[in-house]
């Protein structure tokens, strides 16, 4: 039942920071649901409460006051076991822009998996991938580093 749980969280949410956010808001609402009668969205922005609505009503039943603490903490640790695949980019991606990054990381190494986004300027025109430990660099910065002297050559023909 956990893992189905974690599969239906992971159908919408594509980054390791957007499932973190995620868990703690469904945590938070079904919390205020369940021990402090609260049980609408008000309290969430526009994001959390379209998200939380289109979670299947089956989803959300499968909590209670006495599952609720040993629900989220699976959901928590079962992060870890996830793949994360690390990307890099020159830029701070917008919603969408990730949302289709995730989509097409989805549909191309599987469904149960998420990406991290870290932020690194000095990439140009690409971006970084780390997959277990290892690192690719696919931006134009590395392309230039390769090929440094040889571009330093002919430009030194110019100089002559």
């Amino acid at each position: 039942m956990d893992n189905n749980l974690l599969n239906i969280i992971l159908e919408t949410t594509y980054t390791l920071s957007q499932y973190k956010k995620r868990v703690k808001v469904l945590n938070s609402y079904l919390s205020g649901k369940f021990f402090q009668a609260i049980k609408n969205t008000e309290n969430l922005n526009l994001e959390e409460s379209k998200w939380l609505e289109n979670l299947p009503k089956e989803f959300l039943d499968s909590f209670n006051k006495d599952n609720l603490s040993t629900l989220m903490t699976n959901l928590n640790s079962q992060i870890d076991k996830t793949p994360i695949l690390t990307l890099y980019l020159p830029f701070e991606a917008q919603d969408e822009v990730l949302d289709q990054i995730g989509q097409k990381v989805r549909n191309t190494f599987g469904a149960n998996f998420l990406i991290d986004i870290k932020y690194n300027p000095s990439l140009i025109a690409g971006c970084g991938l780390s997959w277990k430990g290892i690192y690719k660099d696919y931006s134009l910065h590395q392309k230039i580093t390769e090929r440094r002297l040889p571009i330093l050559q002919s430009f030194k023909k110019f100089l002559r």
